[in-house]
């Protein structure tokens, strides 16, 4: 089926802002834990903990990126139960963030990043475009 104007505008976004978080995901895990190791004066632990936080990145991206992928196939079904996977996880993120007492740019940060899962399940639950 062919996904409606806001599916595919959406996902085409999840696919650009994907490729570059594994791109960044890559960059953190390799120069992210030097820097983090000389700054804590053991380079095994910032490589380590540089790796962890590429690896959740790619990750992350990797999941966004199927999506992406999924919106503009029009295969509703992938993109209902992806969207609201990401719009429970950006909740949960916000009320971590208002619960752990997060800084006014915090908040502002993650309710803007419900913006997109928002939009990709609205998208997915509009069903296909009218021909």
């Amino acid at each position: 089926m062919k996904p409606n104007g806001l599916l595919n505008v959406v996902s085409i976004i999840l696919i650009v802002i994907s490729v570059i978080g594994i791109v960044l995901g890559l960059v953190v895990s390799i120069l992210g834990g030097a820097v983090l190791g000389s700054a804590a004066e053991s380079l095994g632990v910032g490589l380590a903990v540089g790796g962890v936080m590429g690896v959740l990145l790619i990750a992350g991206s990797v999941y966004n990126l199927v999506a992406g992928i999924l919106g503009v196939k029009g295969k509703f079904t992938g993109c209902k139960v992806l969207g609201i996977i990401s719009l429970v996880c950006g909740c949960l993120s916000l009320i971590v963030t208002l619960f752990m007492g997060g800084t006014t740019s915090a908040i502002v940060s993650a309710v803007a990043g419900l913006v997109l899962p928002v939009l990709y399940v609205w998208g997915a639950f509009k069903g296909p475009q009218a021909q």
